[in-house]
């Protein structure tokens, strides 16, 4: 809470301390509260305490800001012993903040209050309602409130033919009804008198309700400041003041006289506007109304109502004329034109601003108004020592700038920059603003004892200061004015009223606060004013056994009422587990069963008293009916599940709460949909090294919590290890060190060391060992590598462990180290050969892979000899071709297609490697030196010719190697033999199928052998025709007919052939299945001299078929008919 008045003991006596802020949210929130309750920008303190150096501590609590150096304002003055916080506002950086401060200033206070201790604390918050037994709260009786105040009027004079009559209203709530009086403020012999208004001297007044009616208003006699009193018999209240005024424009002065301005020189043409009350709009015309000016970077109408142009030009000359608009009404009169002339100039004006420049509009404004700044190029506004205000609004290219609903935070200096391309000046305007009273602690209703004391305390900020007075039905106290028994009682300093020994005859009444500054006056008004029936005890209290229980008791009494307390009719004092407060309530603290039972409070004072009654009924806490066991072993990939269960009264709701290592488990994860629960069963499914931990299941209800606990230990397979190292390499063996890691439950009993190399970066394991070498002093293991790795290779490896539960994770690699160099240990594989041209023996191999060079410097050694004729091998080193995988021996042609044994040895740096086993390939090939005899050919189609010779005997002497195939050469009869075609066969038989020629023509062909070194030579020619063309038409008016279930018949129309078409041979029925391809059909022949039909058999029932017909000949099948007759069997 917010509190005004500093002190120790104040804060003791509530059980507080000062306000501990240890986080933003609640830095926040004490910032929300101080804009709104202090908008005077006071300092308030924290209990923060710096303990050393930019380390604070918060008194209140312990706790400590951290996170919060956003929080603190820019430091001004030095900081030394400045070992305190307060809340303080930077009218610079416009927000509130954290502020360093001595502790020994006299400042206010923000304090703070446990919520433990809220029930021993005793408030009187008795208002108006306090001891009245009356269901509807409109006729509880108290003193008149105002609902609306009263607002200044402006009648407009130009209207009065219309409506000649003007009103003042406000209007009161309380009960009794209130009535309402009018009065008039004037002043007599100096001195402010309120004249009451008596409608009866006056046939023009009128009061209706809270209204005054003023028929026919005159200006002299009727303008001035009002103010009403609603009143009921508990009092009076007193309205704020407001203005009836009387708005009017006079005329303009029917002639002006021209104006003058130099061209490229600034010019001010001012209005001079007439008579008016209140303020008015202006308006400027060119040439004729309504032709207004329009306003540019050049031109600018300000709110001061003078025309401004920053440079003229011949443009501007012309007549202009300024007229005016009431602010309160839509009445307006118009200026008379005049001439303005623009004077040729040959030099430009230096860039100043007019006189009194820049203006701010109004100039001392409220706070909440709508504030103007104009200056009279380019232009730019800022805020000297600050940002913009937020909302500020920029307008007429940035000429004027606009404050909606200006704030007391925006006061300061604003500077306006004009600029243009020679120069740029700057000028600025000192912006104040003034604030209404505004009430931020008002007075409440208050219901006192007899003989007590009252204090009563209002506060209200406004700019300028606020100046208190007090009223008393309307009429101001004066403490030395009042009787002389009331004189002592009554005490006033500024915002605080004290009344001692209260008085119900004399002291019962409506009070105001008043705040008064030069702006406004506001006032705050409130009403001065045994039984259980609006407040009995609760009929049923719940309590919880082993808990706090307070019982209320609240009766309406004045003076304050004994207590006393019964239980099941006996008394029972304060003490012990029982405590009776001063406010009469009663704290059993903690609660038990033997509790239970009926409870009365009896409050008695000088008038009499009263008694009520309720039951409290103790609860008990909920109770275990399973527990978890403390401790669970599993393993990993496996399931768990936790049970809890409890019992509890029937009346309450039981909740189940799951942690795990003391995090709360969501009863719904997307994310972790392997763990679930369903009320006291928290189901695990697949569980890993994640899920270990201590489980809690929580069991609350509204009265009581229980926990059990468990330890769940997954085991699993070892850890990765560690700090893997690589000692003692050789060429092909090494030593590996590593420590273990965890082992998850189960011993390790085997290690799998895997490598890779800078050959390859595919892991691979190496070896997989239980014989290790146990550093008893550092616990490290070591393993030996014998004959398990590469030479000259780059190596890195890691460990990964293995117990009864499978293999883990493997370590991270070790650092990188080379293996030495060694001959190779492999042979070249895949030896082959073969090919080229005559006189080539050609040798391939495989060449070694990196990993299996063993060394630098990488070539091949290579051997021959013919088989079975020679008995050495000749040999080559291939030294300054490297690393090849083929080489070309020349031999004599004479051994062409010879076999010959092969085999190829590794060479590097180092030395020798082992010699391949020996493989038999074949030297090169020459040509056929023999052509295929008796060529001869025979139609196919119309298309084609079926070529036939004399087989070729395959042997070395003829072919010269091996026969791949034959190449026939064709051309038609009547072209040259240069224009042939070649057609390649890859076939040893004896014939093939020459197509893709015309029909009914004349070829040649001709055949020939050829083998890998290419073709023989040519045999004799043979001339043969193809057939003539296949039938061009199809068959026509197909039908089908069903003969049984698998069977139907087709008839069609015969295909007569031409004279370049083959006789007819037959026709064919293609049918196939309707989900089919056409290349699955099967074909029914139906030769020519049968009947047009045919019979389809073995069809299936149901099933959809195709089917297409054609006719065929020597030359081929004919055209098919289309489309293609769909049909389905089991159909008619």
């Amino acid at each position: 809470m917010l509190s005004s008045t500093a002190g120790d003991g104040e804060i003791e006596a509530y059980e507080s301390d000062l306000v501990s802020v240890d986080s933003p949210d609640e830095y926040g929130f004490m910032i929300n509260q101080l804009q709104w309750q202090d908008p005077q920008h006071r300092r308030w303190y924290t209990s923060a305490h710096q303990q050393s150096p930019d380390y604070w501590i918060n008194e209140g609590d312990g706790t400590s800001l951290v996170n919060m150096e956003n929080a603190f304002l820019p430091e001004q003055d030095p900081t030394f012993n400045k070992d305190y916080l307060a809340y303080s506002f930077s009218n610079k950086l416009n927000r509130w903040g954290f502020e360093k401060v001595k502790g020994d200033e006299l400042l206010l206070f923000i304090c703070e209050v446990p919520v433990a201790t809220l029930r021993y604390m005793v408030v009187d918050d008795r208002t108006y309602q306090y001891g009245v037994d009356i269901d509807n709260p409109e006729k509880i009786p108290r003193g008149p409130y105002f609902i609306k105040q009263p607002h200044d009027v402006v009648f407009d004079l130009s209207k009065k033919t219309i409506t000649n009559d003007v009103s003042l209203s406000c209007l009161a709530g309380g009960y009794p009804t209130p009535t309402y009086n009018w009065f008039k403020e004037d002043y007599e012999n100096d001195r402010l008198v309120a004249k009451q208004i008596d409608p009866l001297s006056d046939r023009r007044y009128t009061l209706s309700g809270g209204t005054f009616i003023i028929f026919d208003p005159k200006q002299i006699e009727d303008r001035g400041t009002y103010h009403c009193k609603a009143s009921n018999k508990f009092g009076t209240i007193v309205s704020e003041s407001v203005q009836l005024s009387f708005g009017y424009i006079g005329v303009f002065n029917l002639k002006r006289s021209p104006e003058n301005g130099n061209q490229n020189w600034g010019k001010t043409v001012y209005c001079d506007p007439p008579q008016h009350f209140p303020g008015v709009k202006y308006y400027w015309a060119r040439d004729y109304f309504p032709n207004f000016v329009e306003e540019d970077k050049r031109v600018f109408v300000s709110f001061d109502g003078a025309l401004y142009f920053s440079a003229l030009e011949h443009i501007d000359k012309g007549n202009y004329s300024c007229n005016v608009q009431s602010k309160v009404s839509d009445q307006g009169q118009n200026g008379p034109f005049f001439t303005l002339n623009v004077n040729p100039h040959s030099n430009y004006q230096q860039l100043k601003f007019p006189n009194n420049f820049p203006k701010a509009f109004p100039e001392a404004p409220v706070a909440g108004e709508e504030v103007r700044l104009d200056p009279p190029p380019s232009y730019n506004w800022t805020k000297r020592d600050g940002n913009l205000p937020r909302g500020a609004v920029l307008s007429k290219y940035n000429r004027v700038l606009v404050l909606p609903q200006v704030q007391v935070e925006d006061q300061g200096e604003y500077v306006c920059r004009a600029a243009n391309d020679r120069s740029a000046i700057v000028n600025s305007v000192v912006l104040s603003i003034q604030a209404e009273p505004n009430f931020t602690i008002p007075l409440v209703d208050r219901h006192m004892d007899n003989k007590a004391d009252l204090t009563w305390t209002c506060e209200a900020f406004g700019i300028p200061d606020v100046n208190y007075s007090w009223l008393r039905n309307g009429e101001l106290i004066e403490v030395d004015r009042l009787p002389d028994q009331d004189r002592d009682r009554y005490h006033i300093v500024d915002n605080v009223l004290t009344i001692r020994f209260l008085d119900p005859e004399r002291d019962q009444a409506m009070y105001q606060c008043r705040a008064r500054n030069q702006l406004k006056t506001r006032y705050s008004s409130a009403q001065l004013r045994p039984s259980f029936k609006k407040h009995p005890l609760e009929g049923e209290t719940y309590a919880a056994e082993g808990g706090n229980i307070t019982i209320l008791c609240n009766p309406e009494a004045a003076p304050k009422p004994k207590f006393l307390w019964k239980k099941d009719g006996n008394v029972i004092g304060s003490g012990g587990r029982r405590r009776i407060l001063e406010n009469g309530n009663l704290i059993i603290s903690p609660v038990s069963r033997d509790d239970e039972g009926v409870y009365s409070c009896n409050a008695q004072n000088m008038h009499g008293f009263d008694e009520s009654h309720g039951r409290l009924i103790v609860l008990q806490g909920p109770r275990f009916i399973q527990q978890m066991i403390p401790r669970i072993v599993t393993s990993v990939q496996q399931n768990i599940e936790l049970r809890c269960q409890a019992m509890s009264e029937e009346l309450l709701d039981v909740a189940y709460i799951w942690t795990h290592n003391g995090l709360r488990i969501k009863d719904s994860d997307l994310f972790h949909t392997r763990v679930n629960i369903d009320g006291g069963i928290l189901d695990i499914q697949n569980t890993t090294f994640a899920e270990a931990g201590d489980y809690e299941c929580i069991i609350k209800s509204a009265v009581g919590r229980i926990a059990t606990r468990t330890s769940v230990i997954v085991q699993g397979p070892p850890g990765p290890p560690g700090a893997v190292q690589v000692d003692d390499v050789g060429r092909t063996s090494a030593s590996i060190q590593w420590t273990d890691g965890a082992s998850n439950g189960r011993p390790i009993y085997m290690y799998t060391i895997s490598g890779r190399t800078n050959w390859n970066s595919t892991w691979a394991n190496i070896s997989e060992t239980m014989e290790l070498e146990l550093n008893r002093y550092s616990g490290r293991k070591k393993a030996n590598l014998e004959n398990s790795l590469s030479p000259w290779s780059t190596y890195e490896f890691r460990v990964s462990a293995c117990n009864q539960l499978g293999c883990g994770q493997p370590s991270a690699p070790s650092p990188q180290f080379n293996t030495l160099t060694d001959r190779p240990y492999k042979a070249p594989s895949k030896i082959g050969g073969g090919g080229g041209k005559i006189g080539d023996l050609t040798i391939t191999w495989e060449p070694l892979k990196p990993q299996d060079q063993n060394a630098p410097g990488i070539y091949y050694k290579i051997f021959w000899r013919r088989t079975e004729k020679d008995t050495e091998f000749q040999t080559l080193a291939l030294k300054e071709y490297g690393n090849v995988n083929k080489f070309v021996v020349r031999i004599q042609q004479e051994w062409f297609f010879t076999q010959y044994d092969v085999k190829v040895q590794a060479v590097n740096d180092v030395g020798y490697g082992p010699e391949s086993e020996i493989f038999t390939i074949y030297s090169a090939e020459d040509m056929p030196q023999v052509a295929p005899t008796q060529v001869s050919a025979r139609s196919f189609n119309s298309t084609a010719l079926n070529v036939s010779w004399l087989p070729i005997e395959q042997t070395r002497e003829k072919i010269h190697g091996r026969l791949i195939g034959h190449r026939l050469k064709y051309w038609k009869k009547d072209n040259a033999e240069e224009t042939a075609v070649y057609y390649l066969s890859r076939s040893t038989q004896p014939w093939a199928l020459v197509v893709g020629l015309q029909p009914d023509t004349y070829y040649y062909v001709k055949a020939m052998a050829y083998n890998s070194a290419g073709e023989g030579p040519e045999s004799e020619r043979f001339l043969e025709r193809t057939f003539r063309k296949a039938p061009q038409k199809p068959p026509s008016s197909v039908h089908i007919f069903p003969v049984d279930p698998s069977t139907v018949r087709v008839v069609w129309r015969y295909v007569a052939p031409s004279l370049e078409e083959e006789p007819l041979i037959g026709y064919k029925v293609r049918v196939w299945a309707y989900d089919q391809d056409m290349s699955t059909a099967n074909d029914t022949i139906v030769y020519v001299g049968s009947k047009l039909e045919a019979y389809i058999n073995n069809l299936s029932f149901g099933k959809t078929y195709n089917m297409r017909l054609l006719a065929f000949s020597n030359g081929g099948d004919g055209r098919m008919s289309s489309p293609a007759v769909t049909f389905k069997m089991g159909e008619s």
